[in-house]
């Protein structure tokens, strides 16, 4: 099985974890949540093939304007969110922010759907709590969680579009189903693994 490389790059006043992952037998890169700070992220690639933001917020969708323009990437995020992102910059100036609006994607996603990034194929979770259109995307033994599942934690159900009810809806439909063996690469803090985060993670531990 052909194994991703990942560079994890921390952007932004908020901590955003960005991720490069390359297919080391074509080359072909994808980018998930370039949340700010696009010239730190665009030092460790040449060409740039996709952007996947797992939801609208606009700390995991600030810097993607940039690399869009210059490498003009396909662009994707979940049908629940489409209307979040389009008001990033007005979102962002709410928290006393700025960013530049990235422009509509080129793709919308769904559950189930397929990624695939040279001979690399991701599949798509839609895990609705954090905003309505949250998705995990998986493959490769990796798991990228955004602000659904954190080490030790799980992402805020006080926002606007937020639901404490959906996350805990997929903290035991889809994220407890999942395979032990996953590294977990969420969109803030440290990596952890899921079999840890079933262990330990409380929002885990007593379902």
């Amino acid at each position: 099985m052909t194994k991703p490389i990942v560079k994890k790059v921390v952007v932004g006043p908020i901590q955003t974890n960005c991720y490069v992952v390359k297919c080391p037998e074509t080359g072909a890169v994808l980018v998930v949540d370039p949340g700010d700070d696009s010239s730190a992220i665009n030092e460790y690639f040449q060409r740039l093939d996709l952007i996947i933001y797992t939801h609208g917020h606009f700390d995991h969708v600030g810097g993607a304007s940039d690399l869009i323009s210059r490498y003009s990437p396909e662009t994707m995020i979940h049908s629940e969110d489409v209307e979040m992102m389009s008001s990033a910059k007005l979102h962002a100036a709410e928290w006393g922010f700025s960013i530049q609006q990235p422009p509509t994607v080129n793709r919308i996603l769904t559950n189930g759907d397929s990624i695939k990034v040279g001979n690399l194929v991701f599949s798509v979770l839609h895990t609705p709590g954090h905003s309505r259109g949250s998705i995990c995307i998986k493959g490769h033994d990796l798991f990228f969680s955004g602000d659904t599942l954190f080490a030790g934690s799980i992402g805020r159900t006080d926002l606007p579009q937020s639901s404490p009810a959906n996350m805990k809806t997929t903290m035991k439909n889809i994220i407890a189903e999942q395979e032990d063996s996953f590294v977990i690469l969420p969109g803030h803090g440290p990596a952890s693994t899921m079999k840890n985060e079933k262990k330990n993670n409380p929002f885990l531990r007593f379902l």
